[in-house]
């Protein structure tokens, strides 16, 4: 048994659970731990380890199964990055708490001046001398402010002198930025840049010092320092998306993207060995794009990303209706996951019809065309479903705009951070899956996770996805022109009207592809990384 290593560098605060690739990853951990010709060992930074746990324990993997290296003591400025996270969290709370206060100020407000009444009306002394104990804290806080008001004055004096000075403005701002908005601060950003460069030289070094792992594989080409590592390597290049989408990417965080964007471009071009999901981007992006050598490349489809398993009930009268309730109740809780002031309660019910979209709100996701496609369907062909997504408004904020300038805050939901059990809910709650991606590194996730609980699905018609789906037929029922509302709009509109029988010849094509396991992904990959690691590949290399 050989052993071979796995490569993570994911920033701090990412929920591997709502990343594609993190789905991926947990498929993969899946088949690895029982694989009998290799074993695993994970190498990934201090602040990933609490998020590879909570993957791990989402799938069902015991935190155990794996041996983690890397640094383990998180870095002094995470922590104290995180701490003020918790402080503003806190005060977020604390300003509903503060509302409540008000309220209940009017009221007090309102009881005064009843005792005021009382107190210039009545000719009891006993009651005189209730309503003066009552009052004597109060007079001690009145004391008090009057205090605090007489420093406050004279602090007043010389406030608007010190608010003009140019030295205080520059410094009073930049903590604002720091404070208020730490992701869009350059300070911030540099600090965040120079932790992890530091960090992943300590991981290096974890990672050097292990000679008895064969060879290392990186599940995304983000982090250029793999190329550091002195075994060789095997470097997945799912997509490179800002190629795809350059336009909606600069629109969004531009600089951020571009960032990225020189990552993997760097990876890609210090690497030696690659794999990629599907033909179109081995030659659509490696080959033409990148001019590596179609050798140094195997292509390895997704395995069938199953659900049935994780809702799926049994030993009772009617299994079917069980589920169901399950999967009812599972919904329910993913409901408190709704983002803002969503009106979650017009969802709460096992009868609600629903179209659902799982995925995070990127440019080539193409998350406003669909809401484009729904208005309409919703109000000019009375379709009355409701559209559940699972990515956070804030990463687009157009999603939001759109949402509560079109009035559709009560048919569209945003359920973020879901488990794999609650997605696998909702997937088998709706009545219909769609996925308008404009740009995948592979057939999207969407179409087996969907077919695996039961549920039809439309798709835009991509080259990845056109590589999986290959019947022409089928294709004209299910596929649509991502980049027309109204194509996709009538595409959805149809798939409503006709789910069974879309369902019945997707499901054909899903018996096909259920054919082709996680296991077999992870042989495919072992047989990768064992030939790229044997002495007639390595001393090619050298």
């Amino acid at each position: 048994m050989r052993t071979f290593g796995i490569y993570l560098a994911y920033p701090p605060a990412l929920d591997l659970r709502a990343q594609g690739l993190g789905r991926h990853l947990a498929e993969f951990l899946k088949e690895a731990e029982t694989c009998p010709t290799a074993r695993f060992v994970i190498a990934c930074p201090s602040w990933m380890r609490k998020s590879l746990d909570d993957l791990l324990e989402g799938v069902g993997i015991s935190p155990d199964a794996f041996e983690i290296i890397g640094p383990k003591d998180e870095p002094m400025f995470l922590k104290l990055y995180q701490l003020y996270q918790d402080y503003i969290q806190r005060a977020r709370r604390q300003s509903r708490v503060l509302r409540l206060f008000r309220i209940l100020k009017r009221q007090f407000a309102r009881n005064v001046a009843r005792a005021e009444g009382l107190l210039v009306t009545t000719r009891s002394g006993l009651l005189l001398a209730s309503l003066a104990l009552l009052a004597l804290p109060f007079v001690v806080m009145a004391l008090a402010a009057i205090a605090v008001s007489s420093v406050a004055a004279l602090f007043g004096a010389v406030w608007p002198k010190l608010a003009r000075s140019r030295l205080f403005r520059r410094y009073s701002n930049a903590v604002v930025r720091v404070t208020t908005q730490p992701k869009a601060s350059s300070t911030t950003v540099r600090l965040y840049r120079l932790m992890e460069e530091a960090e992943a030289r300590l991981l290096l070094k974890h990672i050097n010092s292990r000679k008895d792992v064969s060879a290392w594989y990186a599940p995304t080409a983000f982090w250029p320092q793999f190329n550091r590592i002195e075994a060789p390597r095997l470097t997945c290049v799912p997509d490179v998306v800002l190629s795809e989408s350059p336009v909606g990417f600069s629109s969004v965080g531009g600089d951020r993207f571009l960032q990225n964007f020189g990552l993997v471009e760097a990876t890609i071009e210090g690497g030696d060995h690659f794999v990629t999901y599907s033909e179109h981007i081995k030659y659509r992006t490696l080959v033409e794009r990148y001019q590596i050598s179609p050798g140094a490349i195997d292509v390895v489809p997704h395995g069938a990303n199953r659900l049935d398993d994780l809702i799926a009930v049994s030993g009772f009268p009617d299994n079917k209706a069980a589920t169901k309730a399950f999967c009812v109740n599972l919904f329910r809780l993913a409901l408190n996951k709704a983002i803002g002031t969503q009106q979650a309660f017009n969802f709460d019910s096992g009868d609600v019809e629903f179209i659902f979209y799982a995925s995070q709100f990127r440019p080539n996701k193409n998350v406003m065309t669909l809401l484009r496609a729904y208005e309409h369907l919703l109000k000019r062909c009375y379709v009355g479903h409701k559209l559940v997504l699972t990515g956070h408004p804030d990463t687009l904020p157009e999603i939001a705009r759109f949402i509560r300038d079109r009035n559709l805050q009560n048919d569209v939901l945003c359920l973020h951070g879901l488990s794999a059990q609650e997605l696998a809910a909702c997937y088998q709650l709706a009545d219909l899956a769609v996925n308008p991606s404009l740009s995948e590194g592979g057939c999207p996730f969407t179409l087996t996770e969907a077919l695996s609980v039961g549920t039809p699905v439309v798709m835009g018609r991509i080259a990845v996805t056109e590589e999986v789906v290959t019947d022409p037929d089928l294709q004209s029922l299910m596929l649509f022109d991502p980049y027309d509302w109204e194509d996709m709009a009538a595409r959805i509109e149809w798939a409503l009207q006709n789910k069974e029988s879309l369902l019945e010849r997707q499901l054909k094509l899903y018996e096909r592809l259920a054919e082709r396991s996680w296991k077999t992904v992870v042989n495919e990959y072992v047989a990768i990384l064992d030939r790229i690691s044997s002495p007639a590949t390595c001393s090619e290399r050298a």
